[in-house]
């Protein structure tokens, strides 16, 4: 292997474990004040009008703590590819939502961080440009995670700082 190759291979490496933590801070982020006000963020997907609105209510309790888990287990590089992929669908899934309200010219917040009841305005291309992105990065992650500085690999090599259970 050449020194260029090493390289190559270490800084995928890297962009890899940044992008992991990234995607996962983000998703504990946004899941935050979606479990803290279920009530609010039912609103807000009923909004999108997508779903039908009995759903809503069940959709705005359980994906707050998927989005969490999945969060948790991307940082802490737990079951990194099932994590990778479930957050790569969720906001596959998201960009599809927004993109239908841009598209039907709903005024709507995105619910992606902030209740309802705090909206910032209609959902835009920023949103659009914003959450392709984020599918990219969470799909490269899906795709190039080797389990570097996960909880796993780090017990196998002694820890942080090489020590080892007697």
């Amino acid at each position: 292997m050449t020194l260029n190759e090493k390289s190559a291979g270490q800084a995928v490496r890297f962009v890899t474990v940044v992008l992991r933590l990234l995607i996962g801070g983000l998703f504990i982020y946004a899941s935050i004040h979606k479990v803290l006000d279920p009530a609010s963020f039912a609103v807000a997907i009923r909004n999108y009008m997508i779903l039908p609105p009995a759903w809503s209510n069940i959709v705005a309790i359980s994906l707050p703590w998927i989005e969490l888990g999945a969060g948790l287990f991307l940082i802490l590089g737990i079951q990194t590819k099932p994590a990778a992929l479930l957050t790569t669908g969720m906001l596959g899934v998201f960009l599809g939502a927004i993109v239908y309200a841009y598209l039907i010219g709903l005024d709507i917040d995105c619910g992606c961080f902030t209740s309802s009841q705090n909206s910032t305005g209609r959902v835009g291309i920023y949103h659009i440009v914003r959450d392709t992105a984020l599918v990219a990065a969470s799909f490269y992650v899906l795709v190039m995670d080797r389990g570097d500085w996960s909880v796993a690999n780090i017990c196998r090599s002694g820890g942080f700082f090489g020590f080892r259970r007697a």
